[in-house]
């Protein structure tokens, strides 16, 4: 009889245990949807409003608009964006003038249907950190925060070594990004391109090591 009452206390602590942790996971799932879809929601609605903005404008499709801008950026680009500039986004201003649209469209419609989402925030970081390098720091860099919170949520989980070995590969480009760094002022560290690509850089590596961290304590 001990044995049985036994028993069934086991099994009844093992099922209140298996509901909690039910109701944990859905916990977490509910609270990186409610963090996840309005971000991407955001970031949908703001590619789509970019890619109509230059799709309404007859400057843009010519390439006078964009030339008008890398000439208006010059003196805040990185050093080597100025090379990039003027090696090829000028002469070929029509031809990327076209393809920035037909991005920033894509991104929008992949984003808003929730299909290749991965590789379209993937596109959107590309577009960005070429933004931000060419000077136009704001909104490129908040972006960038947001389009890396979304990747790191899609992001399958990797063991702590791994996740170590790819924060420090992180802490690279923000080492090389640093030095380029043009001022320390608060009010205007948040305009300096290589300052806040250095840490966009340094807050990838954190949330790396976090990840790896979250990930070999649950295992």
């Amino acid at each position: 009889m001990t044995a049985t009452l036994s028993g069934t206390d086991a099994t009844r602590s093992t099922v209140t245990s298996d509901r909690a942790t039910s109701r944990s996971r859905s916990f977490g799932r509910h609270r990186v949807l409610g963090l996840v879809v309005p971000l991407q929601i955001f970031l949908a609605t703001g590619w789509l409003r970019a890619g109509i903005e230059k799709v309404i404008d007859p400057t843009w499709w010519s390439g006078d608009h964009l030339l008008d801008f890398l000439e208006q950026q010059r003196p805040q680009m990185l050093p080597w964006f100025v090379w990039f500039s003027d090696g090829v986004l000028t002469p070929l201003a029509p031809l990327v003038a076209w393809l920035v649209v037909a991005m920033q469209l894509v991104i929008a419609a992949c984003l808003a249907t929730n299909r290749w989402v991965a590789r379209a925030l993937w596109a959107g970081v590309l577009l960005n950190v070429c933004f931000t390098m060419a000077g136009a720091v704001n909104p490129s860099a908040f972006y960038l925060v947001m389009e890396m919170a979304l990747l790191f949520s899609l992001s399958r989980p990797i063991r702590e070594a791994v996740a170590n070995h790819r924060a420090v590969a992180w802490l690279i480009p923000a080492a090389l990004f640093a030095p380029f760094a043009r001022t320390i002022e608060p009010s205007r560290v948040v305009d300096d391109p290589a300052l806040m690509l250095s840490t966009l850089c340094v807050i990838a590596a954190v949330t790396t090591l976090a990840a790896g961290h979250l990930a070999h304590r649950n295992h």
